[in-house]
């Protein structure tokens, strides 16, 4: 039995318990929770219900989607990633890749994990891109900027920073001398004598304030609009049909 507080530890648990069912272990609990709402968690019905798969990416599904260290998506949480992963099946051996060390991504990576978080904003999206999500949410589905998914740029920084927390800290969780990776590596930046994160390579969104610029016209900007009198001109996030 391991007494805890954290879901980490309760995804670690569920991760490697084949590994310490092969070195004997028969039965792994978790005792989750204080007092009145003190309560035994049984791993091995989670790991049984969850099934092998889903259980050997879970570690970077847990850093990918939230986790103490790692930023979560607005607005989504771990439900609607889960019920997302159940519809994409296509993640799963990528996130069992991630959830292994040593380190090692690649651009098929980055492709499917986009394609995932497209879903996790909108199923029926038929876009691969994420940006070109981005800007079909906003033109033309209208919403708002905080309920769209991160550029690109912001997403692979993303990827980096779950990675290092899956793979390198938490894929290393039955190894005795832990193999030391540099954080500088891995979407971070030393300053002075602290960490910071790195968010985006991207320039910030100020100055690029005016390709953000969108009218809310249906037809043509002409007449007595207010975007045509201020003489603003149309950026691809105008859903209007001008041809300017």
């Amino acid at each position: 039995m391991i007494k805890a507080n954290d879901t980490d530890v309760l995804v670690l648990g569920v991760n490697v318990l084949p590994d310490l069912i092969n070195i004997g272990l028969q039965t792994l609990w978790i005792e989750f929770g204080q007092g009145k709402s003190l309560r035994w968690i049984p791993v091995n019905d989670i790991h049984k219900e969850i099934g092998t798969e889903k259980s050997d990416g879970l570690l970077f599904f847990h850093a990918f989607t939230g986790c103490d260290v790692v930023a979560a998506f607005r607005g989504k949480g771990k439900k609607t990633a889960w019920q997302t992963w159940d519809v994409c099946p296509d993640v799963t051996d990528v996130f069992s890749k991630l959830s292994k060390y040593p380190p090692v991504t690649s651009e098929h990576d980055q492709t499917v994990l986009e394609m995932f978080v497209i879903m996790i904003y909108d199923r029926s999206s038929p876009t691969a891109s994420i940006d070109d999500a981005r800007l079909n949410f906003s033109a033309r589905k209208q919403r708002s900027y905080e309920s769209v998914p991160p550029t690109r740029g912001a997403l692979i920084e993303h990827t980096k920073h779950a990675v290092y927390q899956a793979e390198c800290i938490w894929g290393q969780a039955m190894i005795c001398n832990m193999e030391n990776e540099s954080p500088g590596d891995w979407g971070w930046k030393k300053n002075c004598d602290m960490w910071m994160i790195i968010w985006a390579k991207l320039p910030p969104i100020a100055e690029s304030c005016q390709q953000l610029t969108k009218c809310g016209c249906k037809t043509e900007c002409l007449g007595r609009r207010k975007c045509f009198q201020l003489s603003l001109p149309c950026t691809a996030l105008c859903s209007c049909n001008c041809d300017h």
